[in-house]
């Protein structure tokens, strides 16, 4: 894309004076559910989901779906890498040491990452992209941006398998992102794991009123928080494992859509399942895939064309 006019403050948006953008959650394994979803969308209407947002923004697993997309690899192909690839990506060979070292090597997704986005930079994404990270060394927010401002003017030069990888490091799961010699980045669903905030600042940082953003925010699922207050009280790294990641994750998630409720109200559309059973963000189990396959489905049925979803994005 020749972001000239995004630079002159000029923006081509895909209809006048409409800022849409797709938001789509951090889960890990979870990124199956938006990849359905979104591959039943790409199958019914015949063309890539990002001629139909200006914007996509995506943390962590939510962030590499949005690479996928932006960069115009399909929504089939991107589910394909969950339901085919997890296994290699959180294998049940753990590092047996992970009391002090993440509980997977990063060693898989890394090169799953490189062969899928190649040689592509954020600069050739087909839309504008915002991607949560952290950077490590400083403790700050970090968000990777395609160069649609006349202020960023470094982010476009990334590899976007470099981006999928900063923005997928789950602490206690992976090990930090090496990026380059000295820079150490870690996943952004820490702090934005759902990133509909971070679009609401972009979009008033391009000069859009509220009442001219429409998002489409896509959720991983919410699953029943099943853990007990014990946990809490006794607050060890051996009581809490991984369950600290998935609380954050998922309180982030929540309060995130309660403010962008708040600021949007009608014009943001948020979908996301409620599951009946917990589900790990590293789950590969064949009947956790089927189940989480099974409630995007359901989800794409009773919201798409019931809730004019259809009409409100995709027309």
């Amino acid at each position: 894309m020749d972001w000239t006019q995004h630079k002159e403050s000029n923006i081509p948006t895909k209809l006048l004076n409409e800022l849409r953008i797709l938001s789509i959650d951090g889960g890990g394994m979870k990124g199956i559910v938006p990849a359905i979803y979104l591959k039943r969308i790409e199958r019914q209407l015949g063309a890539p989901i990002y001629e139909f947002f200006d914007m996509i923004c995506g943390t962590s697993t939510g962030g590499i779906i949005a690479l996928g997309i932006a960069a115009g690899i399909s929504a089939t192909d991107i589910s394909e890498l969950y339901i085919k690839k997890g296994e290699e990506i959180f294998p049940k060979k753990l590092i047996l040491n992970n009391l002090i070292s993440s509980k997977y090597s990063n060693k898989n997704l890394l090169n799953l990452l490189k062969q899928t986005f190649g040689d592509k930079k954020i600069e050739n994404a087909f839309t504008m992209l915002c991607i949560p990270s952290i950077e490590h060394h400083k403790a700050e927010p970090k968000v990777y941006k395609t160069p649609h401002h006349k202020d960023y003017n470094f982010d476009g030069e990334r590899f976007m398998w470099e981006v999928a990888l900063a923005t997928s490091a789950a602490p206690l799961y992976f090990p930090a992102a090496e990026i380059g010699e000295s820079e150490c980045k870690i996943d952004g669903g820490l702090w934005a794991n759902n990133p509909l905030l971070v679009a609401i600042a972009e979009a008033k940082k391009l000069g859009f009123e509220m009442e001219q953003v429409k998002i489409f925010s896509l959720g991983t699922g919410d699953a029943i928080y099943q853990v007990n207050n014990k946990v809490a009280k006794k607050s060890g790294l051996t009581s809490w494992g991984t369950g600290i990641v998935d609380l954050t994750f998922q309180v982030q998630s929540k309060s995130a859509t309660y403010t962008a409720n708040y600021l949007l109200g009608d014009n943001l559309y948020r979908i996301s399942p409620t599951f009946g059973r917990k589900l790990s963000l590293d789950s590969t189990r064949k009947e956790d895939i089927e189940y989480m396959i099974n409630e995007a489905n359901q989800l794409y049925e009773k919201t798409f064309i019931k809730e004019n979803i259809k009409d409100i994005f995709f027309s």
